[in-house]
């Protein structure tokens, strides 16, 4: 897959969280019908982790993605990124928070159709401001590590499903963000293509250091994580941690609240 090396974080940040959620809420209608899709959320997620949020339809975990993504806007509460809090920033500064901190990676890979592989990843950088001279080498060395090399010089057309989600895959971290939000990543793929790319998300958290915030209705995919957050009616129903479990005993330990909240495998979300 290529050697890439994690960039290394001074000591004091590594005890420092890389998102911090306070408190918030998130509030629909008027007076008369109020729902509240977000109710009093709080957690922490550390530099490295890999977190997954699993519920039942309509549980509040895409809307808490939306509002850590600054897609969404919360009511109330606070959410720090790397210590700032984004609840109060400005649009010209949301824009740049965007762009610096955050990568993301969606269900459908929302590549550029116009443009090949290399220029969909390189897009990242030159948003960013990225020296032209670097932009090259930072997009194949990428590239190689999460295995799309070879279809650098394609368009998304010429691309299989997995292929399309590992491009996206690699321009959310060519950037080096802080946090990566995937929203469903595997849920438009087939099994084999899943697997593929769930190997991919565990790379960039183990290998590459990649804080991972991932929404996922699939518990085979969310035991990839090392971490879940269980979100039922707006707020944080549980929280299971892998620990020193294999990948298969955590799949069972997240089947267990799964059922307990009515759902099967392919139906917690």
């Amino acid at each position: 897959m290529g050697e890439v090396f994690a960039t290394p974080r001074a000591s004091a940040d590594a005890m420092r969280p890389i998102l911090s959620v306070r408190q918030i809420e998130k509030v629909y209608g008027n007076r008369d019908q109020v729902t509240r899709a977000i109710d009093d959320i709080s957690f922490d997620v550390m530099p490295g982790e890999f977190v997954g949020v699993m519920g039942p339809s309509g549980s509040g975990k895409t809307t808490l993605l939306n509002c850590v993504a600054t897609i969404d806007t919360v009511t109330s509460g606070h959410i720090f990124v790397d210590g700032r809090d984004i609840t109060g920033l400005r649009a010209r500064s949301l824009a740049k928070f965007r762009r610096d901190d955050l990568g993301f990676i969606f269900q459908d890979a929302n590549l550029l159709d116009t443009l090949t592989g290399f220029e969909n990843i390189a897009l990242a950088l030159t948003i960013k401001g990225e020296p032209p001279a670097s932009v090259r080498p930072k997009v194949e060395q990428m590239a190689a590590a999460l295995g799309v090399a070879e279809v650098l010089g394609k368009h998304p057309y010429q691309m299989s499903g997995g292929q399309r989600q590992r491009v996206a895959a690699a321009r959310a971290m060519v950037s080096d963000p802080k946090l990566v939000l995937a929203d469903e990543p595997t849920g438009a793929l087939d099994s084999r293509s899943a697997a593929v790319m769930l190997d991919t998300l565990a790379m960039m958290n183990e290998r590459m250091g990649a804080t991972i915030m991932m929404v996922t209705h699939d518990s085979f995919a969310a035991s990839f994580a090392g971490r879940i957050l269980f979100v039922k009616d707006g707020a944080v129903f549980n929280e299971i941690r892998k620990g020193d479990a294999s990948r298969a005993e955590f799949f069972g330990r997240i089947m267990e609240v799964v059922t307990f909240l009515g759902g099967d495998v392919r139906d917690a979300g």
